[in-house]
């Protein structure tokens, strides 16, 4: 038996959310691992450690995006977690 077509995604919804998966949450990643890197006296650990936890921390992002189901809140989530590490790496 076949799947109903309203619980199917359209073909452009599931590129963006591929898009979102794949650029928006590696994007959010990097932002917030220099911002954390910016913010912090000592960076040299954060980015020794950033090779660690940015793997897991894109991975986690992934898992959001591919858990909510509209495609606008994930973009802006994804691009609000960017506008507030770049204001954090801009600031200082």
């Amino acid at each position: 038996m076949p799947a109903r077509s309203k619980y199917l995604s359209s073909g452009w919804s599931r590129f963006s959310k591929i898009l979102a998966i794949v650029f928006g949450a590696y994007a959010a990643t990097a932002t917030l691992h220099i911002a954390l890197a910016k913010n912090v006296a000592n960076d040299t650990p954060v980015l020794l450690t950033s090779t660690y936890s940015s793997f897991l921390i894109w991975i986690g992002f992934m898992i959001m995006v591919f858990m909510i189901k509209k495609v606008w809140k994930a973009w802006s989530i994804l691009l609000a977690i960017i506008a507030i590490s770049s204001l954090l790496i801009f600031m200082q």
